[in-house]
């Protein structure tokens, strides 16, 4: 589907009567005040800014008859401005007269090409100086017609944002509030209805036997009643009083309610804007680029009709041109090369938006040039040592499209004015993140490359979990949780002293949430651990929390310009029931986990080892020299230790003596450590006996396999370390 050029067009020419409209104002105003000799540098500098302002707006929506006016116009005023003239009235009148020109011709009204050719000439020879005679009957600029748009500043909207935030919290007082007094309201009947029928009958039989009791008595009794009397009626006034406010409390929360939704609705239609917006002036500049690059290209723009929040279009417009730079100087080829391949010499450049759901939607770069090079790409992060040789032969092609968000590496071989610099997809990865996206790269050699950036429609509300931890709420955005997980504690394991968690064939790490946090942590008393899976820049982890709340759609709060970047931190909201929660930045999480201290979690009986106790460890290993040297270690340390030479000679050992933990080998004769794993997990007897693998294997695959078959720990020989094996046997005993 081809571009509506003409559509376009004649969008970009509403903008342009929008902005024309008030600069033209300011013009009229400007030249209202102009006298003789009056105007000064100061009066003069204001106007010559907005007819330049008005000359580079005409020319980007193809308005040539006003760019040429205005580019005359402005090298008359440009030379005032100077000293290099002084203001004369006919200059002034002249200036009067472009005015008035530019008026015509923005509202679409005829103007004789003569006049405009002789109005053009003349203001180039006032320019330069030249005496201009005073045109007769210079007619008087009108101004152009009331426009029903008005511009406000970022500043007052974020204000009025506020303000709305501030009139949802009310509502939510006052629906808590009138919840209150009903549930008062409500008790106050119950209790009232008590009171009337437990003693109604006893006042009435005391009243008909006061003529028979003593006279003293009589008097205080009859006292006592006459005060009973007296606040049973104030009992009837104040339930009465209770039933009239909570009918005034509904009505307040209903109105409250009313009017907050109202304004989110209002102040949502004013943020809400065309995509058309972020794309304005962008197919000029692709084309400047590609001259400037010797490319040809062609521009496709689609969806360019779907609303989206103005936040969301201001933060977007740097990455898109980020995107466009990088795809012209990394992704095309010249039209020469093109045709080598078997390519048109044009290049095709799409940017397609579409929306995914009620909330979210995709934007999407896409070329048809040479695409990524993986080797080169892999080649670079090696050479900028972000990456090892053997980390960059098993890496995927999806894990290593992620390498160019790296700062500072670019697979361009010279820095140029358009990139090279490895800055700019850094850029992009931080600004998609910091409104709550995420971006996927799909790319093939000689085909081309697809930028899919996914993103909220806006920043008002977006759903979030929310979760206790440490006895504290917090939130999480929701679109980095993955999976919200209930498991038993034997289904963290300890894979290189790091509990882990084995799930879909993939080994993830397991950190405590207060750990990363730096809180302290309560050990779970549930059979069940309450676990996250996150996902973030396509890294996955797990999160340990105290118990999960539910989601819920949320506002996010700013923590203010003191606090504009913590870390941790994404900013804040407040819950239905007044709470202010910290909503926690998962970027910053996973960053953070990496730097805490190895942590453990309990063990999967929930008990803890006896320190007093004597604890029996068994090694199977068919190395003489290792299985001495780990006897060596282990008695040092205070361990009883025996020995297999095998895993069968292991298996034997485990079902005539009890024993506190299992180390083994994996590569062994008869059995192997894999299957030993799998016979004690399967044995009821034995099932819950720590197992330590120690192996040379140290492929992804052999360690998830390893964890599979119940393995609580596994340590790879290359980077075995005593302190390691130690550590890891204390912790699971």
């Amino acid at each position: 589907m081809n571009l509506d050029r003409t559509a376009l067009q004649q969008r970009l020419r509403e903008g342009f009567r929008t902005e024309a409209r008030e600069r033209l104002l300011v013009l009229a105003d400007g030249l209202a005040n102009w006298r003789e000799g009056a105007a000064d540098q100061h009066s003069i500098e204001p106007l010559f800014r907005e007819v330049h302002s008005l000359k580079g707006a005409a020319r980007a929506v193809g308005l040539s008859a006003i760019e040429r006016i205005c580019h005359a116009w402005e090298s008359l005023l440009g030379a005032i401005r100077n000293g290099e003239l002084q203001l004369t009235p006919e200059r002034v009148d002249l200036c009067r007269e472009a005015l008035l020109a530019v008026q015509t011709l923005e509202a679409d009204r005829a103007l004789d090409r003569n006049q405009q050719r002789q109005l053009i000439e003349q203001l180039e020879s006032a320019s330069r100086g030249e005496v201009v005679e005073a045109r007769e009957g210079v007619a008087t600029s009108t101004p152009p017609a009331e426009s029903n748009m008005v511009r406000v500043s970022t500043a007052s909207l974020d204000a009025l944002l506020f303000h709305g935030e501030t009139l949802l919290q009310h509502k939510l007082d006052a629906v808590a509030l009138a919840q209150r007094l009903r549930e008062h309201t409500r008790g106050f009947e119950l209790q009232r209805g008590r009171a009337l029928s437990a003693g109604i009958q006893g006042w009435t039989q005391l009243r008909e036997e006061l003529e028979t009791l003593p006279l003293a008595i009589r008097d205080l009794l009859k006292g006592l009643l006459d005060q009973l009397d007296w606040s049973q009626a104030q009992l009837d006034r104040l339930h009465f009083e209770a039933i009239n406010l909570d009918k005034a409390s509904r009505q307040l929360s209903a109105g409250l309610s009313q009017l907050s939704d109202s304004h989110a609705a209002e102040m949502l239609a004013v943020l809400l804007l065309p995509a058309s917006n972020l794309v304005q002036g962008i197919p000029a500049m692709v084309q400047d680029l590609a001259v400037q690059s010797g490319k040809r290209i062609e521009l496709q723009v689609r969806g360019t009709e779907l609303q989206i929040d103005k936040r969301i279009l201001d933060e977007l417009r740097t990455p898109l041109t980020h995107l466009l730079r990088n795809a012209i100087d990394h992704g095309f080829e010249s039209p020469s090369q093109r045709e080598a391949h078997g390519k048109p010499p044009v290049g095709r450049l799409q940017i397609e938006l579409n929306q995914e759901s009620a909330d979210r939607f995709q934007l999407s770069v896409r070329d048809d040039g040479r695409g990524i090079d993986i080797g080169q790409l892999k080649a670079r992060a090696l050479g900028a040592g972000l990456l090892s040789e053997e980390q960059a032969a098993q890496m995927s092609g999806t894990e290593a499209y992620k390498l160019i968000f790296a700062s500072g590496l670019s697979t361009s071989a010279m820095i140029t004015e358009l990139s090279g610099r490895g800055l700019g997809m850094a850029i992009v990865q931080e600004a998609v993140e910091r409104i709550g996206g995420h971006i996927e790269i799909q790319s093939s050699p000689g085909e081309g490359t697809s930028f899919q950036l996914h993103l909220p429609l806006s920043l008002s509300t977006f759903r979030a979990v929310i979760v206790r931890n440490a006895e504290r709420t917090f939130a999480i955005p929701a679109l980095a949780v993955e999976r919200c997980l209930r498991l038993p504690p034997e289904s963290i394991r300890t894979m290189e002293n790091r509990p882990s968690l084995s799930w879909q064939g993939q080994v993830l790490p397991v950190w405590p949430l207060a750990d990363v946090l730096g809180l302290d942590r309560l050990e779970p008393d549930s059979s069940e651990l309450t676990l996250l899976l996150l996902q973030v820049r396509g890294e996955r982890f797990v999160l340990l929390v105290d118990e999960l709340l539910g989601d819920q759609e949320i506002t996010i709060k700013s923590l203010g310009l003191q606090l504009r970047r913590v870390r941790n931190l994404l900013g804040a909201t407040v819950l239905g029931d007044g709470r202010l929660v910290p909503i926690l930045h998962p970027v910053d999480l996973y960053q953070s986990a990496l730097s805490t201290n190895v942590s453990t979690l309990t063990r999967p009986d929930g008990g803890k080892a006896d320190s007093k106790k004597a604890q029996r460890l068994l090694i199977a290993e068919d190395s003489f020299t290792s299985r001495g040297l780990l006897k060596a270690i282990l008695e040092a340390a205070g361990y009883q230790v025996a020995t297999a030479n095998d895993g069968l000679e292991a298996w034997n050992a485990l079902k005539q003596e009890p024993f506190d933990l299992l180390i083994s080998d994996v590569e062994m004769p008869r059995m192997d450590g894999f299957t030993l794993t799998d016979r004690v997990r399967s044995d009821p007897n034995l099932a819950r006996l720590p197992v330590v693998l120690v192996t040379a294997l140290e492929s992804a695959e052999d360690r998830a396999r390893g964890l599979e078959a119940g393995a609580n720990a596994y340590l790879v020989k290359s980077g075995f370390a005593q302190d390691s094996l130690l550590d890891a046997i204390r912790r699971l005993i």
